[in-house]
């Protein structure tokens, strides 16, 4: 019994080894970062589940981000380790300025610091910390742009900004304002702000730090029970706001993959625009493919959610993006394989199929709708007399080969 009993022992703590996961985090910011000690924050969490947080930071006051592009301190950490992340929190009014001004003092030095970072290590993710508009608006830049006068505007200002970097940067994305935005709307007993307005109270901090828990560690905040100093209450509710903003809809805030897409009628040509070690499409249609720049051909109108899955670095990225096929392709030129006839026809569409013993054949309407299947084909002729006057696409799939063709039925 005491061997199967310390056998048991062995398997708990190998368990536990396996799940555990330790994370190298250099965070760059300013006060926003050091109130509260924020990557203590999410050290204590990452300890709270069994994980491991090894962490370095700068945040001097004030600091913008063309200040840590030539700041002596921030490069030299930058290239100290191989980090699995870095952070970048820009100055707190700066990301809602003018697009103009942002194009020559922030934009640039964004990217200079991405690659800063993928020079030191190409696996290194940067990861942009979204702040929030400050409590009241910003009176004192108010009458240059319009638009912080209101904590709403300066927020929907500050947040396109940061998505802006993250894409444009394909970097991730940690929506600490996003987290704030929706506390502030559904749960204002949560008071987020210092006494200046700008700054993070600790119940701040907290949140910020749980977005940054779950982007970093990919986990689930509501399954921590370290609350800080906080109340288990506001603990608890700010731990399910980052639960529904973040980690709910995580792929939204990972902007690593990307691709475009050109449509040619129900021709559409993928291209990824991210270098990856592997590569998955899923075209929403049952099929798929592993090519990094595929072409495929869809047999239906409509809309399409055309998902790539990446994995580069030892991660994984997933982007779901929109594909609009409006025609069907029809080539009406004489087919070497398989010819129809009479068309346009009344009733009968005979099939010649040269050395083509087994097919069956589908009629769809011009806008993609199945019409009809004909699974059993006698004496290589079907059928239309059911079917109303009109043009449809027939598509015809044998053991070596699939044909469409353009019929009228009159």
């Amino acid at each position: 019994m005491q061997r199967i009993t310390i056998l048991l022992a062995l398997i708990g703590v190998f368990h536990i080894s396996f799940a555990q996961e330790t994370k190298r985090v250099l965070f760059l910011g300013n006060s926003y970062t050091a109130s509260n000690n924020l990557p203590n924050l999410v050290s204590q969490m990452a300890t709270n589940t069994g994980d491991i947080l090894i962490y370095d930071s700068n945040t001097p006051g004030g600091h913008r981000l063309m200040n840590h592009a030539s700041n002596t301190t921030t490069l030299n950490k930058i290239n100290a380790d191989n980090w699995d992340f870095v952070t970048l929190q820009a100055q707190s009014q700066e990301t809602s300025w003018s697009e103009a001004q942002m194009q020559t003092e922030l934009y640039p030095f964004a990217t200079q610091l991405v690659n800063a970072i993928h020079n030191n290590n190409a696996c290194s993710q940067p990861l942009f910390y979204m702040t929030w508009g400050r409590e009241n608006g910003d009176a004192q830049n108010c009458e240059f742009v319009p638009w912080v006068c209101t904590y709403e505007g300066m927020d929907d200002a500050i947040r396109n900004t940061y998505t802006f970097m993250a894409e444009e940067n394909t970097s991730e994305l940690a929506p600490v304002g996003a987290v704030w935005r929706y506390l502030r709307t559904n749960h204002p007993e949560v008071d987020l702000y210092s006494g200046d307005g700008s700054h993070p109270s600790l119940a701040g901090s907290y949140a910020a730090a749980c977005a940054f828990y779950t982007m970093i560690y990919k986990k689930d905040p509501t399954l921590m029970t370290w609350n800080s100093s906080l109340s288990e209450t506001t603990a608890n509710t700010i731990k399910l706001a980052t639960k529904l903003i973040v980690f709910d809809v995580i792929n939204d805030w990972d902007f690593t993959s990307n691709f475009d897409f050109t449509v040619d009628n129900n021709q559409v040509t993928f291209t990824n625009t991210y270098l990856a070690d592997t590569v998955t499409w899923n075209f929403d249609d049952g099929n798929t493919s592993s090519e990094n720049n595929p072409v495929h051909t869809y047999n239906a109108t409509g809309d399409f959610e055309v998902t790539l899955t990446i994995t580069a670095c030892g991660r994984t990225h997933t982007l779901t993006k929109t594909v609009n096929v409006s025609n069907l392709s029809i080539n009406d030129k004489d087919l070497s394989v398989i010819k129809i006839y009479p068309n346009p026809t009344q009733d009968i569409i005979n099939i010649e199929a040269i050395n083509t013993e087994n097919y069956s054949a589908t009629l769809y309407s011009i806008l993609g709708q199945k019409i009809k299947s004909f699974d059993r084909i006698i004496n290589n002729r079907i059928s239309l007399l059911e079917i109303e006057q009109g043009t449809y696409f027939l598509e015809i799939v044998s053991d070596n080969t699939k044909e469409i063709k353009k019929i009228i039925k009159q």
